[in-house]
C-alpha cells in the first residue's frame, strides 16, 4: 500500500514538474531556465527535483522519451493488422494522445529542434518491404522513402497548424482529415 502512495506522490511530483517546464518553454529557450527557477513555479523543493533528474535537459528528454513510447505502443498495437484497416484507428489513437498532451506537444512542435519528430517518424516507419507494400500499395520500391517523407511531412505541417490554430476540430475530425489527406494521394507506379 505504502509504494501505491509513493507512487502516486512521485507522479504528481513529475506532472508538476512537467507542467512548470511546459509553461516556462513557452516563454523560453531551455538553456535559460534554471532548476530554482522550474521548482519554484511547480513548488517543488530543488532537492526533489535532484532526485529524479540530473538537470534541466534530463527531465526534457525523459518526457520526451515517455511521449515517444506512448507512441510506440500505439503503432505496435495496431501494425499487425493490414494497413488499410489500421489507417484511421492508429491516426485517431494518436490524435487523442496528442489532445491529452497539447501542452508539450505544442512546446516540441513550436521549438527549432527537429530531434523529437525525427524519432517520432521513425517509429512508425515500415522495416521491411511486405510492410512497405501493405502501408503504399504496389508501387516501385525506389519511392518508398520519398513517399513515406511526403506523408510525414504532411502530417507535421497539420499537426501544427491545429496546435496553433487552437485545436479547434476534434481530434476525431483530425484523424479523418489525417486520413483523408493520406489515402488521396495517388502512388506513382
Amino acid at each position: 500500500m505504502e509504494d501505491t502512495t509513493t507512487d502516486r506522490r512521485v507522479r504528481k511530483t513529475k506532472k508538476m514538474l512537467r507542467q512548470a517546464l511546459t509553461k516556462l518553454l513557452l516563454e523560453k529557450d531551455i538553456k535559460d531556465i534554471s532548476v530554482m527557477e522550474l521548482t519554484e513555479l511547480a513548488d517543488i523543493n530543488r532537492g526533489t527535483f535532484y532526485l529524479h533528474y540530473k538537470d534541466i535537459y534530463d527531465l526534457y528528454e525523459q518526457i520526451e522519451n515517455e511521449l515517444l513510447d506512448k507512441f510506440k505502443n500505439i503503432f505496435d498495437k495496431h501494425f499487425h493488422e493490414k494497413h488499410r484497416e489500421i489507417l484511421f484507428p492508429i491516426v485517431l489513437e494518436a490524435f487523442e494522445f496528442l489532445a491529452k498532451n497539447a501542452d508539450i506537444c505544442l512546446v516540441i512542435l513550436s521549438s527549432g529542434d527537429t530531434g523529437f519528430l525525427t524519432k517520432l517518424i521513425e517509429l512508425g516507419k515500415p522495416k521491411k518491404k511486405e510492410e512497405w507494400r501493405e502501408f503504399l500499395g504496389e508501387m516501385d520500391e525506389e519511392y518508398y522513402e520519398y513517399y513515406y517523407s511526403y506523408i510525414t511531412s504532411g502530417c507535421v505541417g497539420l499537426l501544427r497548424t491545429w496546435f496553433t490554430g487552437g485545436m479547434k476540430e476534434s481530434p476525431k475530425k483530425m484523424a479523418e482529415l489525417a486520413g483523408k489527406m493520406i489515402e488521396s494521394n495517388k502512388v506513382i507506379k
